[in-house]
């Protein structure tokens, strides 16, 4: 029994399957995730490893260089990245797809503590963690602030209480506190003291190491009791430093206090946070691998309060930065866009069979097919994405035409007579194969994304897998519900039809339509040849449309990129930074500017490893839009660009306008255009480098040219003389701790704290100058330079020379090879159309490159290309599998190519329709190619199965292909219309994501819907023989 016979017969199980749909499909959109792009699962590990103050290339030789050796030994490693800062070092091994991602931290895990034996003394234990590339961006930022506390305190209240708090939030990651003072408890040494005492700050530094310890004293056990031993070897209070004997002299002990200030202070400053012109701090919110954007974001603001409650009064709590409002809107749009498309398809139902029964039982599929398909997703670990979404906007159309055209179908047998059970059984069992083949081609047009790798198999899968299970659903139901509904609803005989379900006045168009097929029956070489030439033409188009990635999308946010000359102090760097903040106030009118959050300098500790900044130079400022803006996120960039350098002249400005959707398909990098000099010597990569800016900056569409390692750090080296220090009983240890200890504090290499009773907390206790006292070299020349061994010091100057040089602050590595990157954005055109001439300039320097050199592509530019092979392999392996489909229904290896030969004027009518929109080719475009193919053909298919029934009966070759021409004309234009008023609201939604692939299909299907019509009957007068041979097996 055949699914149409079953459904009018059992009625109660097609109601019965349903409202299971809707039961279970209900139940799922309430669990399933929901989340901007799909779950990236390429494992990958983060490696952080650091030692404060230790310079970017010592940290590169030292550290980075043995841990991606160390760690590269893991099995599966596709790729590593590395980056050294100064005390910090980032290694990123990315492992194969098929590599188990618990697997990979383990293997890394291992090796990395396995090297800490050969790694510097000193060194903290490598810090191994998962690394999802796609997150590069945080969710958001809780920022705190507070009228009554001071940034020391605020720091100490996000490090201590809310990180924690925050990180026991099911799906968060919160790694870094940025802003704010670090407290320290600091002897800050008077050194003209010291040296009327022949002592030097290495004395304080010993003192407080031997006379304020943590040692367990254990358990004593007297008098048949145990006792637990404890001892005053910690302080009790900062006050209590004072009060340590550092050394004993003919006048009796030099306690602390008579050298120096013991005060409860905070360390140097290397970061600064400024949210609305006021210093504050700040939390970014990750996600862990795998876990939900919204979900994640929603669970902290259900926590806020809370949390809130069980910090100091007087804190304030704040998300911003909100990335959800993106993700929200972006996904609300695409539902309202397939809403509005499935109307406008019911709407072109209701004008064509002039039933509103039709077009209710027509919706009826609908719902119930995107909900099949969201229960397929939701147990194949799926979720709700705008690449899902995107499928399932994308067939909207598709979902309606096997209903419409089983049910127009059944509709012509009512209009014969038959009863409307017969009619229905009828209308759908003839077309169970043709719609079911149909079905499996556009299934089948999807299936190619099985051999895309990296990038394309994320994105695309997800869509896939979206269209798959819906048009799967579709077929069942339109072979159940919609004949049980026309069994059940629609009346019995030609008098009850009155309600205005009978044929629609098509006969014009059926009148016209016959003198054209009878033109193309008797002109088919002249058919072809026009065709052949209108395809052939319309490649003249292809050199005019652009090329990206994906299409850009107004994220509602925006990052201007700051950076003083090399060596710009911090306070100064923040000067500027209040400069820009002001600018930015001026142009951005109040009502267009909700948040300004300004990140200046960088912390060199976990903070380095989630932020762009290298130095107290760098700083960036993220911008937050209103919802109800004026104009876009590009719009204000554009603008700034222009308007901001002249405000900070020898400032270098760049911007990132991407939000989480291009930072998640760019790996976080914050440019489209990445050229990176490979090669050992940096000197020569930077004169390299220089060269091509100069010569990428004059392009058109060309902005933000800048390389990103700078070699002109200032740089100081203090050159130890070994022999004259050994004379005056030093070694090079004594002098470099003497150094540090002035400039810094003894914390870096002497590790002493104190536990402040009132929280719990520990902090760092250390000795250290009065910043103020070192200003220039000769305050530094003579600091006193004292060892254990020594009773008299000397000055700095007797032992070691000062000299001026300069360094960098940042090395990177692209799989152990020394990289400076050149990033280039792009203002007014496309990035294909700049990557190419960047491309023949790339191609010149390659052949004058010095030796060890070497130019490499990355980022956006290297995955498009990469996409953009894939699926064109994909596209090539569509055609073969529908090919091959077919020649199996057919069983016939020529109607296939009937049916395949109307393809190529899709392709024109995509090109036509990308170049008049002024659309760019991009991934969601070529997925609409490809979804395209599948579509045109399922039409073909319907048109070409009933002439070869026909042809097979007996009929004449060109009567054969008239008749059905002209008897699938009606259900092929209301599914081709159907198809393209779903997608009309999406292709007119300027901004978003699927606009490209809804432009793509839309020229598609009127290129091949328009030539099917008139290529077709002429491919089957010239392929087909005249009759039907006589065959035992032929269909009647």
């Amino acid at each position: 029994m055949n699914l149409s016979r079953f459904a009018v017969r059992n009625p109660h199980a097609v109601a019965v399957l349903a409202l299971a749909i809707l039961v279970v499909g209900a139940v799922t959109v309430s669990r399933i995730p929901v989340d901007l792009l799909p779950i990236f699962k390429t494992p990958a590990v983060q490696v952080l490893t650091l030692y404060p103050g230790m310079p970017a290339e010592v940290m590169e030789q030292d550290i980075t260089t043995r841990l991606e050796r160390w760690t590269g030994q893991a099995n599966g490693i596709a790729w590593q990245e590395a980056k050294s800062l100064v005390g910090v070092s980032v290694v990123c091994d990315f492992f194969n797809e098929d590599v188990d991602p618990d697997t990979a931290l383990a293997q890394v895990s291992t090796l990395a503590m396995s090297d800490l034996y050969y790694l510097p003394p000193g060194t903290v234990p490598p810090m191994v963690m998962p690394y999802d590339p796609t997150a590069a961006l945080p969710l958001c930022l809780v920022t705190v602030s507070s009228p009554v506390f001071d940034e020391t305190k605020l720091y100490d209240i996000a490090y201590y209480d809310l990180r924690n708090r925050l990180q026991s939030i099911s799906g968060v990651v919160t790694p870094a506190v940025f802003g704010g003072k670090l407290r320290r408890i600091l002897a800050y040494v008077d050194p003209w003291k010291l040296q009327s005492r022949n002592m030097s700050p290495m004395d304080v530094v010993r003192g407080i190491h031997q006379f304020n310890v943590l040692i367990p004293t254990g358990t004593a056990r007297l008098g048949g009791l145990e006792y637990q031993v404890d001892s005053n070897a910690m302080v009790g209070a900062v006050s209590d430093l004072d009060k340590l004997p550092l050394r004993l002299d003919d006048s009796g002990p030099v306690f602390l206090s008579d050298v120096a200030s013991a005060q409860d202070t905070a360390e140097l400053q290397t970061n600064i946070v400024r949210i609305d012109g006021r210093r504050q701090v700040y939390i970014p919110v990750y996600r862990q691998p795998g876990a939900n954007t919204i979900s994640v974001v929603e669970s902290i603001r259900d926590q806020l309060g809370l949390i809130l409650e069980r910090l100091p009064k007087g804190v304030d709590l704040r998300i911003d930065m909100d990335q959800t409002v993106f993700v929200r809107s972006a996904i609300r749009a695409l539902e309202h866009e397939a809403l509005l498309g499935a109307l406008l398809a019911a709407l072109m139902v209701l004008l064509f069979l002039r039933s509103g029964r039709s077009m209710v039982f027509i919706l009826l599929t609908l719902p119930l097919s995107i909900l099949a398909a969201l229960i397929g997703l939701y147990f194949t670990g799926g979720s709700i994405n705008t690449m899902t979404l995107g499928g399932l906007a994308l067939a909207v159309g598709m979902l309606m035409d096997n209903g419409i055209v089983v049910l127009e179908n059944s509709m012509r047998h009512l209009e014969r007579g038959c009863s409307p059970a017969e009619a229905a059984v009828r209308g759908a069992g003839e077309l169970a194969g043709p719609v079911f083949v149909a079905t499996v081609t556009i299934v089948v047009v999807f299936s190619p994304v099985v051999f895309l790798t990296g990038l394309g198999r994320f994105l695309f899968t997800p869509l896939a897998l979206a269209v798959v299970f819906s048009m799967a659903a579709s077929y069942v139901l339109s072979m159940t519900v919609i004949p049980a509904c026309v069994a059940r609803f629609f009346p019995g005989s030609p008098a009850q039809r009155g309600d205005g379900h009978s044929k629609p006045a098509t006969g014009a168009l059926e009148r016209l339509y016959g003198r054209v097929i009878d033109t193309c029956l008797a002109r088919p070489m002249g058919i072809v040849g026009l065709s052949a030439a209108l395809f052939a033409a319309s490649w003249l188009l292809y050199p005019a449309i652009g090329q990206e990635l994906f299409p850009s999308v107004d994220s509602g946010q925006f990052t201007v990129l700051l950076r003083a000359p090399s060596g710009t102090e911090l306070k100064r760097t923040e000067e500027l930074v209040k400069q820009a903040e002001a600018k930015l106030r001026e142009i951005l009118p109040p009502g267009e500017l909700v948040t300004m959050i300004s990140n200046i300098g960088v912390f060199n500790d976990w903070p380095a490893a989630y932020t762009p900044n290298t130095g107290g130079s760098d700083a960036f400022i993220a911008i937050q839009l209103s919802p109800h803006r004026a104009h876009s996120s590009q719009y204000w960039a554009a603008r700034l660009r222009d308007e901001l350098p002249p405000v900070l002249p020898g400032v270098e400005f760049a911007f990132d306008t991407g939000g989480l959707m291009t930072a998640a398909l760019n790996f976080g990098l914050p440019s489209p255009i990445d050229i990176q000099i490979e090669g050992k010597n940096l000197r020569e990569g930077r004169k390299v480098a220089e060269r091509l800016v100069a010569r990428i900056r004059p392009i058109a569409g060309a902005v933000d040219v800048r390389i990103q390692q700078r070699l002109d750090f200032p740089l100081l080296r203090l050159e130890v003389d070994r022999v004259k220090a050994a004379t005056l009983g030093l070694t090079q240890e004594d002098v470099v701790q003497n150094v540090a200890t002035a400039l810094n504090s003894s914390v870096s290499f002497a590790k002493s704290f104190w536990i402040d009773h009132k929280n719990g907390n520990h902090y760092f206790v250390g000795a250290q100058y009065p910043e103020h006292l070192i200003r220039d070299f000769s305050s530094l020349e003579q600091i006193p330079i004292v060892s254990a061994r020594t009773t008299q010091p000397v000055v700095l100057k007797d032992v070691a020379a000062l000299t001026l040089d300069t360094t960098t602050n940042e090395v990177r590595h692209r799989n152990i090879t020394r990289v400076i990157d050149v990033f280039v954005n792009v203002q007014g055109r496309d990035v294909g159309s700049v990557a190419r001439e960047i491309d023949a300039i790339l191609a010149d320097e390659s052949s004058r490159l010095p030796e060890g050199l070497r130019l490499r592509s990355a980022g956006e530019v290297r995955q498009m290309k990469e996409s953009f092979g894939g699926l064109a392999l994909g596209l090539l392996l569509a055609l073969v599998l529908v090919y091959l489909v077919m020649v199996v229904q057919f069983r016939s290896f020529v109607d296939p190519l009937v049916v395949l030969l109307t393809v190529p004027m899709g392709f024109s009518g995509v090109l036509a329709m990308l170049f008049l929109s002024g659309t760019t080719l991009n991934i969601q475009s070529l997925l609409g190619v490809i979804a395209m193919i599948g579509l045109a053909a399922s039409y073909n298919i319907l048109l070409v199965d009933l002439a070869n029934q026909l042809w097979r009966a007996g009929a004449h070759r060109e009567a054969a292909i008239k008749e059905a021409c002209l008897v699938r004309l009606r259900p092929i234009v209301m599914t081709s219309l159907a198809a393209i008023l779903g997608l009309v609201p999406m292709a007119m939604a300027q901004g978003q994501a699927a606009m490209p692939l809804a432009r793509a299909m839309i020229g598609g299907l009127l290129g091949a819907k328009l030539m099917t019509l008139v290529l077709t009957p002429a491919l089957y007068r010239l392929l087909k023989p005249k009759l039907s041979p006589e065959a035992p097996d032929e269909l009647v």
